[in-house]
């Protein structure tokens, strides 16, 4: 790291300043993110899978939470909707974010709700993926 083009110290070239928290858009940022987020799920009795470092699961008496965590995005699913609820309302009051519904599209994959249960397709994705190649 150097200092600014134009705000050079004479007296102290080789200082510069350190953040005490990160800033939005640095390359380190999502990772300061992802740390302060995972240390914070602990607190609210999740554990983390020992197969894949996204995966958190909080057991209770009162039934199972699953989040799965994907660089800024939470997939939050479980038992029952008050756990849920929970869970969404204390992440909130921790950091500024917002719940946005039911899951429709997440990583390629299409989610529609019926009374049969759900149905995971990926017709969106494949047709980007033909209109990219010209097909």
């Amino acid at each position: 790291m150097t200092q600014p083009q134009g705000f050079t110290s004479k007296l102290y070239p080789d200082f510069v300043c350190r953040p005490r928290k990160s800033l939005y858009g640095l390359k380190q940022a999502p990772r300061a993110w992802n740390d302060r987020f995972t240390s914070f799920l602990p607190s609210l009795g999740f554990q983390a899978s020992l197969t894949d470092p996204s995966l958190f699961v909080q057991h209770s008496s009162h039934g199972t939470v699953i989040l799965l965590l994907y660089v800024d995005d939470i997939l939050l699913t479980g038992s029952h909707s008050s756990l849920i609820t929970s869970v969404i309302d204390a992440l909130t009051q921790e950091f500024n974010m917002k719940d946005l519904g039911p899951l429709t599209y997440f990583l390629g994959l299409q989610v529609s709700y019926s009374s049969f249960g759900l149905f995971v397709y990926q017709s969106k994705y494949i047709k980007e993926l033909l209109d990219q190649v010209d097909l």
